[in-house]
């Protein structure tokens, strides 16, 4: 039982020295939604990875850029956004292109946020860059 309660104990204590405490943050030239949503899914890949986020973390920093744009035209005209999602900690960086269709600028770039899944390969690969 003893060695039991020792192993957990040096389990959970490698965790912690290994795991490490980010502060998202998110450029202003985003929209608000889609900026929200980018903190969430970025909070979501750092937790699957044993990180946490804090105020007072490193600071993991998330810009993005429309790659192109295209409008349909009519009554009923949608935008068509091609973005790529910028991640950087140190000397981590990772790019992620999402395409998302919607009403306005900010609605599309919010769809487009949508599809970046936390579980992915190349979200994986960024969190253990971070190690």
């Amino acid at each position: 039982m003893k060695k039991l309660i020792l192993s957990a104990f040096l389990a959970l204590f490698c965790a912690s020295v290994y795991a490490g405490n980010y502060n998202i943050k998110v450029s202003p030239d985003i929209p608000a939604d889609a900026s929200a949503l980018l903190v969430q899914r970025f909070t979501q890949m750092l937790a699957d990875g044993g990180h946490t986020v804090s105020a007072d973390g490193i600071l993991l920093e998330v810009t993005g850029e429309v790659t192109d744009r295209m409008e349909t035209p009519g009554s009923m005209s949608q935008v068509a956004l091609s973005v790529v999602v910028k991640a950087s900690c140190g000397g981590v960086v990772a790019e992620f292109p999402l395409t998302g269709v919607g009403a306005n600028d900010a609605d599309a770039w919010f769809r487009a946020v949508k599809r970046l899944l936390p579980r992915s390969k190349e979200a994986q690969g960024f969190i253990s860059g971070l190690k």
